[in-house]
């Protein structure tokens, strides 16, 4: 391992100073040093789980062309072997460097060695921390990443806003998604749909409702806007009337049915309406075909 030269920031420039462990002045300004990089491993609780093969090859192919300019931070791991004492590195933030700098076979990398011992949770905290204020993960590891900070840190959504510079709401309706079912939640993660759009589905309180929603925005029937509008309109015939919700519920499953397509009954002070979507002419032409035969 090689040192290289000194950095003033360490571990302040990656969390605010609030929530950053304190560094004693003998261990300060932090060193950065070549480590290989086949001795650093990945942190197996790292919140990121997605890593985008296209955009891994653009940082590549950056960091073949002006190196790696933001060093790695990795904790010290020693292991005993037959030989003697093994060392290795793990990751604690800057996966993405490390694994593009594996595509193009960079011998070593630039790290930030933290060499005492740091307890798990403090490095788990420091990659859901890492993670989140630079934006890298996707809608769902962010979700993830907000939940674990408030059951294995104790944290609350106030507090963990603070860390990452989020509003309070922002973190609150994040972890929300989480209540989706496995399916939506997997195709939030691979952006298949929006997170204003699981955030509308969320209004729904019947999986079974949420399903049919997706299924509408999927084929690109539904916008946010109509599934806010459909869900209020739910939540208003529930607290009118459990009987009456029940009733239209069946009645707009029983049209959906039979003319092949989503049927919405909205109810008034003053009796209702009933909305039919179709997505293009041919659509409309079968609908109404069902509908005078």
């Amino acid at each position: 391992m090689k040192k290289l030269f000194g950095l003033g920031k360490g571990l302040s420039s990656l969390i605010p100073p609030s929530t950053a462990k304190k560094i004693n002045p003998e261990e300060s300004p932090a060193s950065v040093f070549y480590v290989e990089t086949s001795k650093i491993k990945p942190n197996p609780d790292q919140p990121r789980k997605d890593f985008d093969a296209s955009a891994l090859a653009e940082l590549a192919s950056s960091i073949k062309k002006y190196g790696i300019l933001q060093p790695l931070l990795v904790v010290k791991m020693e292991k005993d072997s037959p030989r003697g004492i093994n060392v290795e590195y793990q990751l604690v933030a800057g996966e993405r460097r490390w694994r593009a700098a594996r595509l193009v076979n960079l011998p070593q990398v630039p790290v930030i060695v933290k060499d005492s011992v740091v307890e798990d949770k403090m490095k788990l905290e420091l990659a859901l921390v890492e993670n989140l204020q630079r934006e890298d993960l996707n809608v769902m590891e962010e979700a993830e990443a907000f939940s674990r900070l408030q059951k294995d840190f104790r944290l609350t959504q106030k507090e963990i806003g603070e860390r990452v510079g989020k509003s309070r709401e922002v973190v609150a309706n994040s972890v929300r998604l989480l209540e989706l079912p496995g399916d939506i939640k997997e195709s939030v993660r691979a952006g298949k749909i929006s997170r204003t759009h699981a955030r509308a589905l969320l209004a729904f309180k019947d999986t079974d409702q949420q399903r049919e929603m997706y299924k509408q925005i999927l084929a690109g029937r539904m916008v946010t806007r109509e599934v806010e509008e459909v869900a209020a309109s739910a939540v208003s015939r529930e607290k009118s009337s459990p009987a009456k919700e029940n009733r239209f519920d069946q009645l707009e499953k029983n049209l959906s049915g039979t003319l092949g397509t989503l049927v919405f009954i909205k109810n008034g002070d003053k009796g209702g309406r009933i909305v039919i979507k179709f997505a293009d002419l041919g659509e409309l032409n079968k609908i109404v075909k069902s509908i005078l035969d």
